[in-house]
């Protein structure tokens, strides 16, 4: 793994939504998309919808008696998550197929699902470490200080390292890219490059291609300027409006429209705080 930066457009918008303020630094490299913090208000519902992303999260939840810590990952399609309003959220996103955790526990198997970090031998000092920190640069540090270790040891294979070629492929094409193209691109067959996705990431590389063309059209609703989401949809290669308002309806259970009107009312930029 190098240091390269990839921008890989990973977001849970009702993490913000449901938050006064939510804390993030952008890594975008060594594996890492960002670290995140927030908090749930005690008015708000508990159940807190997450989107499709195809990365995985390590999560630790604080209170003042004491710290959960879990991995959280991939989701394939939108789901509700409980938190509690009295526990302090600090998470780690990374990026597809980048988590310390699938070393030990296939990648596959948690999609969709989540695990105590307990369970993961290797974690235990790294949840031991994270249990008194106090601020959330400390915890970015004392994170980083153990996922270095992690690093040095780390020994990737060629599947893995193709793998990470193709997803950077998709990513930089915003997803807009057809599974022949990217049989083209590498010289490899379909089956293949599905196969390699099916084991690096739990997931097809077409499911993959979509994740990441929703979750760009995310990121461009939440920035508030869009004066016509039919020139939107047109840019995402849809045939038509009727067929981006389905797609975007399997996603998040509402219009664009909606969504773009829930960005406007909840101010959401000014509630993203970069750190």
């Amino acid at each position: 793994m190098t240091g390269e930066k990839i921008h890989i457009k990973t977001i849970q918008p009702y993490f913000v939504f449901e938050t006064d303020r939510f804390y993030q630094h952008i890594m975008a490299s060594y594996g890492i998309s960002h670290f995140f913090s927030y908090k749930i208000p005690q008015n708000m519902p508990p159940d807190i919808l997450m989107i499709p992303d195809g990365c995985s999260n390590i999560i630790f939840a604080y209170n003042e008696s004491d710290m959960k810590a879990y991995v959280l990952g991939s989701t394939r399609e939108r789901k509700a998550l409980q938190f509690d309003f009295r526990r302090e959220y600090f998470g780690v996103r990374f990026q597809p197929g980048e988590n310390p955790c699938f070393a030990e526990f296939p990648v596959k198997y948690l999609v969709n699902d989540s695990a105590e970090l307990s369970e993961f031998s290797s974690m235990r000092t790294l949840r031991s470490r994270m249990e008194s920190t106090q601020s959330f640069h400390e915890r970015v540090g004392v994170f980083l200080q153990a996922y270095r270790q992690y690093l040095v040891s780390l020994k990737n294979t060629n599947q893995h390292n193709l793998f990470r070629q193709i997803y950077i492929l998709i990513s930089k094409s915003n997803g807009i890219i057809t599974i022949s193209e990217l049989e083209k691109l590498t010289g490899y067959s379909s089956r293949y490059i599905n196969l390699i996705f099916t084991e690096e990431l739990g997931i097809s590389a077409k499911q993959f291609c979509r994740i990441l063309k929703f979750q760009t059209i995310i990121d461009r609703l939440n920035s508030g300027n869009i004066a016509n989401l039919s020139d939107l949809a047109e840019d995402f290669h849809y045939y038509d409006q009727s067929h981006f308002i389905h797609d975007f309806k399997n996603f998040t259970n509402i219009t664009p429209s909606e969504y773009l009107k829930n960005v406007r009312a909840a101010e959401y930029r000014s509630r993203v705080v970069n750190v």
